[in-house]
């Protein structure tokens, strides 16, 4: 056997900064070691450029397991480290099902905005699933596709391999987010990927954002204009609109204009995966760590100026102060979630990594940095959706919008005034119903309001009025000096226009005050009740016009001033009254609303001139008491004519706009119970008595042929009623018939008051008590010869029935 060959050993070996070394000198020349170990100045050698030898050194060191970098210097730095070694990417197979998952979900999506959009269907209806695939999945998933496939070429192209992107979607349409579509997922992460230089890291990190906002833009604007301008039949669920950004409105705005917010609230599919993917891209674009958009300010600021400390502070204090901003001036949570995690992420910089660019030294130029940051610039701008860009419409199925109506008309009282108008939902869906019209305040009956759109009655019916087909109403108010062809009647008040929107489920009140801008007057033609007690408190403001001296006087004695009566400089004053015991009930007259008039007030002026204003009070129409058991109709009321009773909870009393009402059998005993703001017509041939139920509180109005005859405010209590006149109300006659319908007995008791010298003043004849369900008279009688201010009402409270007796001496005292 031979004798084995000796083994020659060198006395030294290569270490592994050795073989970098010999590695590294093919390529570059190396100067002064800048860093402890790794790390060295450097020159490529003569004909490469140092971007072209660092390209040709990570070819032989990437098998290796190492990687060098280049950063800016002069001379440049060369550094080793390892490989960053990242997950494996996602198996095409898999990738396709998490797709075909993601598309699935959006289909649902895209289902339930179209029911939403169509009352009559359910968003597992075939045809709205194949509508949504067709107008909302496959356009979003193909713009989806487009970019990623884009973004994985541009990585290839230079030696990367990133894969696609992952969609994340959630079946579940939010107001604050109802596209579907939550974002994308880079496969692999930025700081595990060497970008070769900072201009491949700015295309790469664009190309996805660019896409879904141009993209987007583009469906937005094909979705509007599949869009029609007539509401569809909405569901009743909540709609959702949107606010377009200032790209998108720039581009409809000659061909759209205002039509574009009207289109916004019911979009088509289309332009609802538009604004999605419009959003989507412009919210990546954002410089918040982690996001392409940040990735991009590293391409164009560079990665060591990024991580500057003093520039990092500053970030991070813009980002604190858009969070303060977001969070006080917006509750759209997706943009409060996006303030908190960039304001976070910001703070904590070491949880997002900043990308991993290769060739540091070789710096893109000043053409392409502006080509970068103009459309870095240009999205941000032109693409933000608002604080709000997509919201709940409460106020969708509402009546007439009146915002845009008058409040105050100054007339001319020698001509008539022309008014119109416009009538435009308050909500989404078409709008039908009436107006009414009248005039409120002193010898308001003698002002005319005509129009040729007018009904026999006086009103104004219109039907499916929409924000893109409105109507309006013109009409011509003629004041009553013009309307009674009598230049001595010029109103010395203000006057109100009242205005019924009565539209089925929103019935509304507008009131236009109608003013004589050159005379001293009410501005309000009623006292405002302030204080509805036994002593009542009235008061009105007067807008005094000149210099004249004004002295204000009463001639009623149930009235004093309770502040100065004397009025100098113009202006607003205010004059309030305060009343004794019988005040209002003292009073025998009412307007033809059933409210009680006012004192008669003067004005002496310091020329000699005097106005009086006589002007109704306010909330001052009778009260109609209720008890549990109903209201019957009293059978001396109306019986032979033909009448309507109209009940609402609250507003104003008006007669029913239309004629076609429920007519009640009432050849036999009947009854009816009442929801808010519905009528009934009982007819003149009644043989029955009628029951009524309905809430108690609210008002109750008798109309015959479209007029007021009688209104009521309810309220609950003891059910007792006069045969002529009203409970509270002034009574004029002698012999006063009251009956008492309830099961029980009712107590009568007398209450005298007032200034009378005299103390028999008064004969009369009343009982201590009336029976259940009966009625009984009872006589008041005026007696002896001193001029007194008489007054007298009933009253029926906690179960007890008060006649009322009051007696004033004259303003300037009893003889």
């Amino acid at each position: 056997m031979s004798e084995a060959e000796p083994i020659v050993l060198d006395h030294t070996a290569w270490t592994q900064q050795d073989l970098l070394l010999h590695i590294i000198h093919r390529y570059f020349d190396l100067g002064d070691e800048v860093m402890t170990r790794q790390a060295w100045e450097v020159r490529a050698k003569s004909g490469r450029t140092d971007s072209e030898a660092l390209i040709q050194l990570n070819k032989e060191l990437e098998p290796l397991g190492y990687l060098s970098m280049l950063d800016r210097g002069n001379p440049p730095i060369l550094s080793i480290s390892n490989y960053p070694v990242s997950p494996q990417i996602i198996a095409n197979w898999q990738l396709s099902l998490v797709w075909l998952m993601m598309a699935g979900f959006l289909t649902m999506i895209g289902s339930t905005w179209l029911g939403r959009l169509d009352s009559t269907s359910t968003e597992l209806d075939s045809e709205l699933l194949s509508e949504s695939v067709i107008f909302f999945t496959f356009p979003l998933m193909l713009v989806l596709a487009i970019a990623s496939e884009t973004r994985r070429r541009i990585a290839q192209k230079h030696g990367l391999n990133i894969g696609h992107v992952v969609p994340i979607a959630f079946p579940i349409l939010a107001i604050s987010w109802p596209f579907g579509l939550a974002g994308l997922l880079s496969q692999r992460r930025a700081d595990l990927i060497p970008i070769p230089n900072r201009r491949v890291l700015a295309i790469i990190e664009l190309s996805v954002p660019l896409i879904l906002f141009v993209s987007g833009s583009l469906l937005t604007i094909i979705g509007i204009n599949l869009t029609p301008l007539e509401p569809p039949a909405l569901s009743s669920l909540t709609p959702i609109g949107f606010n377009s950004n200032t790209l998108i409105t720039i581009l409809t705005l000659d061909w759209l204009g205002d039509d574009l917010l009207i289109k916004l609230q019911w979009i088509h599919l289309t332009g609802l995966a538009g604004i999605g993917l419009t959003l989507i891209g412009w919210v990546l674009l954002l410089p918040i760590p982690g996001f392409p958009g940040d990735r991009l300010l590293h391409a164009l600021i560079g990665p060591a100026e990024m991580s500057d400390g003093n520039r990092q502070t500053g970030f991070f204090i813009l980002m604190l102060g858009a969070m303060v901003f977001i969070f006080a001036n917006t509750e759209y949570l997706p943009w409060l979630l996006i303030a908190a995690i960039a304001a976070m992420r910001r703070f904590s910089p070491e949880n997002s990594p900043p990308p991993l660019v290769v060739d540091e030294s070789l710096v893109p130029s000043n053409q392409e940095l502006s080509g970068f940051g103009a459309i870095f610039v240009f999205v941000l701008i032109m693409g933000f959706p608002g604080l709000n860009p997509s919201f709940a419409i409460t106020e969708w199925d509402e009546g007439l919008d009146t915002s845009e109506w008058e409040n105050e008309i100054e007339l001319n009282l020698s001509k008539t005034y022309n008014l119109t108008l416009g009538l435009t939902p308050e909500g989404l869906k078409p709008v039908s119903g009436w107006l009414q019209l009248r005039i409120e305040g002193e010898n308001s009956q003698l002002w005319q309001i005509n129009s040729d759109q007018f009904n026999h009655n006086g009103i104004y019916r219109f039907d499916d009025v929409t924000q893109n087909s409105p109507d309006e109403l013109s009409f011509t108010i003629t004041p009553m000096n013009i309307a009674q062809n009598n230049p001595t009647l010029i109103p010395d008040t203000s006057m109100w226009l009242r205005i019924l929107v009565d539209v089925n489920g929103h019935i509304d009140e507008h009131l236009i005050v109608l003013r004589n801008p050159d005379a001293t007057s009410p501005i309000d033609p009623l006292w405002i009740l302030v204080e509805d007690t036994k002593t009542p408190r009235i008061c009105m403001s007067v807008k005094k016009v000149d210099n004249r001296n004004v002295t204000l006087v009463l001639s009623n004695p149930y009235w004093e001033f309770e502040n100065n009566t004397n009025l100098t400089s113009p202006g607003l004053h205010d004059v309030c009254l305060r009343g004794y015991e019988g005040a209002l009930q003292s009073s025998p007259y009412v307007d033809e609303y059933r409210r009680v008039m006012g004192p008669a007030l003067a004005l002496d002026f310091e020329d000699g001139e005097r106005i009086i204003w006589w002007m109704p009070v306010d909330g001052t129409e009778a009260e109609l008491q209720i008890s549990d058991s109903g209201w019957k109709i009293p059978d001396w009321f109306s019986r032979n004519s033909n009448y309507t009773i109209t009940y609402a909870s609250d507003g104003s009393a008006f007669c029913p706009s239309t004629e076609v009402i429920p007519e009640m059998e009432t050849n036999t005993n009947w009854n009816y119970s009442f929801s808010n703001r519905s009528s009934i017509r009982v007819p003149s041939s009644s043989f029955g008595y009628g029951t009524l139920f309905f809430e108690s509180e609210g008002w109750l109005a008798f109309c015959k042929d479209g007029v007021l005859i009688r209104s009521y405010l309810i309220s609950e209590g003891d059910d007792v009623i006069l045969i002529e006149g009203d409970i509270g109300q002034h009574l004029s006659s002698t012999d006063y018939i009251i009956s008492n319908r309830m099961n029980k007995t009712l107590p009568v008791t007398v209450s005298w008051t007032g200034d009378s010298p005299n103390s028999d003043v008064w004969s009369v004849s009343i009982p201590n008590e009336i029976a259940p369900n009966s009625e009984l008279m009872m006589i008041i009688e005026a007696v002896g010869s001193t001029n007194l201010y008489r007054s007298v009402w009933f009253t029926v409270e906690d179960g007890e029935i008060t006649v009322n007796l009051a007696a004033r001496c004259p303003v300037d005292g009893c003889e």
